[in-house]
């Protein structure tokens, strides 16, 4: 059962901060709506470094697509998970941080040192860190469910435990303009591991605890057909929340937000910028697809 906790005015107010790094496809104006904060990490060509944001992301997609090479990632450091962790603990506010799987971004260890020094100060912070299985737009979409849970009052543990339940519904998968960037960042051997040479095809991609080949289209519009048809699979088709994350690629974004619209029982779908923490992967023109159950207990 969720417990609820109430304002004088009788609204109920969240009383666990929810936290998730800067590789999660959320988009900044839909965190701060749902009251998900997000620690940062930052990304680098061989002349500039730069924190992640939206703007940032867009900008270094251009410059790709330019010439210049793929950046490096680096996920956020200590002080971004304690610039979150210690004011939400200061104001006895438990926090539930989930993170992005290790192999996109080590976020799991910088914000377990940052759960430690904020303990060793509190020792009565209740902090937990996941590391769910699902990512990007997929972990996105998640905690778009988990954050509807926590304004209506539920507590630490109950929403540790939806997450718990609901990860093994939710999905992601990427669909990439090109092989080019996937062979520039070094992972096409991994993908044609699975689906054999690709030749001109597109591939489908989930990028989770390590970059796989799922699927492959002819086209870009064959291969987005089949990320859009098979990310829903997982849910039993129950009623979803969405989110579709692009690299510079609006026009494509909204063509898989349409079908997914079509295909699937979205309740909630948010179109935004695509992470470095991925675009570093698969490159300008890339395009994300995540689902999650919309509701608990996948109702």
């Amino acid at each position: 059962m969720l417990a609820s906790c109430q304002s004088a005015t009788g609204v109920p107010v969240a009383r666990v901060q929810l936290v998730t790094d800067s590789a999660t496809c959320l988009g900044d104006e839909a965190a701060a709506e749902l009251g998900i904060a997000i620690a940062r990490g930052s990304f680098a060509f061989e002349d500039e470094r730069a924190v992640d944001d939206e703007r940032a992301w867009r900008q270094a997609y251009v410059r790709v697509r330019g010439g210049a090479p793929l950046p490096r990632t680096f996920g956020p450091p200590e002080t971004a998970y304690l610039d979150v962790f210690r004011p939400a603990a200061s104001v006895g506010n438990a926090v539930l941080c989930l993170v992005t799987p290790f192999d996109v971004s080590p976020s799991f260890t910088t914000a377990s040192a940052a759960m430690l020094t904020v303990q060793d100060d509190l020792p009565s912070a209740r902090i937990k860190i996941s590391n769910p299985g699902v990512g990007h737009a997929g972990l996105g979409a998640l905690l778009v469910t988990l954050a509807g849970q926590a304004a209506a009052g539920a507590d630490l543990d109950a929403l540790l435990g939806l997450a718990e339940e609901l990860e093994p519904l939710a999905d992601a998968l990427v669909v990439p303009e090109s092989t080019r960037w996937l062979a520039e960042s070094g992972r096409l051997a991994l993908v044609e591991e699975r689906l054999g040479d690709l030749d001109e095809d597109i591939p489908v991609l989930r990028i989770g605890t390590r970059v796989t080949g799922i699927a492959r289209g002819g086209c870009h519009e064959e291969a987005l057909a089949e990320a859009v048809r098979r990310v829903g699979q997982r849910s039993g088709g129950v009623p979803l929340h969405a989110v579709v994350a692009h690299a510079v690629a609006p026009g494509i974004a909204e063509e898989a937000a349409d079908r997914l619209r079509r295909e699937h029982r979205v309740e909630r779908l948010i179109v935004t910028e695509l992470s470095m923490a991925i675009g570093a992967v698969v490159g300008p023109g890339a395009v994300a697809i995540g689902v999650a159950p919309a509701g608990a207990g996948g109702l």
